[in-house]
């Protein structure tokens, strides 16, 4: 089942002034964000990304198109109506909009008592815990004057989580905490959004916290892009920081979970992502962009894998130059990736990249193409097999995917075969742009 859409923004146009000096902000932005999920909202100064996020808040009145949040129509709704939204939303913007005459402890329990109806003891625990999970246990008494401008941004994130609200909107979070505090603080938002189910919205230039993104959307001149022009405005950090992030593991796992519709729908979207990115192949020259390309491909892997009940599941490239194929992604169950190089001229898997045929069998061992060298390096022990090609644009082979060991059965049917030809198209795109990319960063090292 889907997650909830906490916000659904469709259309929405924003104008500043009148008359002359009327100036459009926002042009007809569409967008949902759904309950857990981190999206982080990129753009230059001025591109719209603090106006788009105060009309979420209910802190401006919506002009044109429909914005609903927590089920609430905004356009058009009455002061009452905004105000109980707000109450709902956990705001962090760069002002810090903290009393000097009250205690950093009493301006969080301020809006907890009145927003909340906690009683002061509860309010003052609550207060206390937050504080705590932002690195601020020992400056619950002090007063706002007695603090740094990190403290108090520090302050106003324990102000927004102590609510727990059902979304968080953050105007550059980070902006004023040094990478320990920028790193902890963002850990602590995406713990609320995965346990609680927070939706919640980053404004940011700090390429150090995108990796906790599960979204990243780019605004330039009031207008929402793709991903691919996010990647264009920022190209080597944010990269970078995407494949170094170590969010795999939590990658795989939400890959993991998806039912069959859903990851037929994730690749269809990441297709065309993929497809795009082809188009930017100045990237390829980053050694991140390949290994996030590589780590992406092992998740999918690992998803045909349990969607057709496969022991393990590899993906062979060819090395033409070599005359070898070699194991992009080889994942024993629980395991690593294993490095493999085979002649491709050879074994069950050489005849489908030359041939262009799928190859199906119950028992690799008696089959006349199959290399026994490959399991005597592993330790593995290869019974079925359903091996298919993947093909380039001008549908040649250039790599093929192997699936072992069909769980519970002799061997993979018709509809395995049916299945893995369905997938592997999508697949291919995303493969093809990491061939691409290795090549490109293979050609500029010479």
């Amino acid at each position: 089942m889907a997650a909830e859409a906490l916000i659904a923004v469709d259309a929405v146009s924003h104008h500043f002034g009148a008359g002359q000096l009327r100036k459009q902000i926002l042009f007809e932005v569409s967008a949902e964000i759904a309950a857990g999920e981190i999206v982080i909202l990129t753009g230059p100064s001025g591109s719209g990304k603090t106006t788009l996020l105060t009309l979420v808040g209910a802190l401006r009145a919506t002009q044109e198109g429909s914005l609903t949040v927590l089920g609430q129509e905004l356009n058009g709704a009455g002061e009452a109506a905004l105000v109980a939204v707000r109450r709902r939303i956990g705001f962090i913007f760069q002002s810090h909009n903290l009393l000097d005459a009250l205690s950093v402890t009493e301006n969080v329990t301020m809006g907890l008592q009145r927003e909340l109806g906690l009683s002061p003891r509860e309010a003052r625990r609550r207060a206390t815990e937050v504080l705590g999970s932002v690195g601020l246990a020992d400056r619950v008494h002090h007063h706002p004057d007695q603090l740094s401008g990190g403290q108090k941004q520090r302050v106003a994130i324990a102000r927004a989580l102590a609510a727990r609200p059902r979304i968080i909107l953050a105007d550059e979070p980070t902006a004023s905490l040094d990478k320990k505090s920028g790193r902890e603080v963002v850990d602590r938002l995406h713990e609320l959004a995965k346990q609680d189910g927070t939706a919640v919205v980053l404004v940011t230039h700090d390429n150090r916290i995108l990796d906790v993104a599960d979204r990243i959307i780019h605004l330039d001149e009031g207008r929402l892009s793709s991903f691919t022009e996010a990647v264009r405005a920022s190209t080597q950090s944010l990269l970078s920081t995407l494949a170094k992030s170590g969010r795999g593991a939590e990658v795989a796992k939400q890959v993991a979970d998806m039912p069959p519709a859903r990851f037929t729908r994730f690749l269809e979207d990441l297709t065309g992502e993929a497809g795009q990115l082809l188009e930017v192949m100045q990237l390829g020259a980053d050694e991140a962009f390949e290994v996030l390309l590589a780590q992406l491909l092992e998740v999918l892997t690992l998803k045909v894998g349990q969607l057709l009940d496969a022991d393990r599941v590899s993906l062979l490239l060819a090395d033409e130059a070599r005359g070898e194929l070699y194991s992009l992604v080889t994942q024993p169950e629980g395991g690593a990736p294993v490095a493999i190089r085979i002649p491709a001229s050879t074994g069950i898997a050489g005849h489908v990249y030359r041939s262009g045929e799928t190859v199906n069998v119950a028992d690799a061992y008696v089959h006349p193409l199959f290399n026994r060298d490959v399991d005597q390096q592993t330790g593995y022990r290869t019974k079925s097999i359903l091996c298919v090609p993947i093909t380039d644009a001008q549908q040649r082979p250039f790599a093929v995917m192997t699936l072992l060991n069909k769980h519970g059965a002799p061997r993979f049917d018709d509809r395995d075969e049916g299945a893995v030809r369905d997938l592997r198209s999508s697949i291919g795109v995303v493969l093809r742009t990491w061939h691409q990319a290795y090549r490109t960063r293979r050609l500029a090292r010479g």
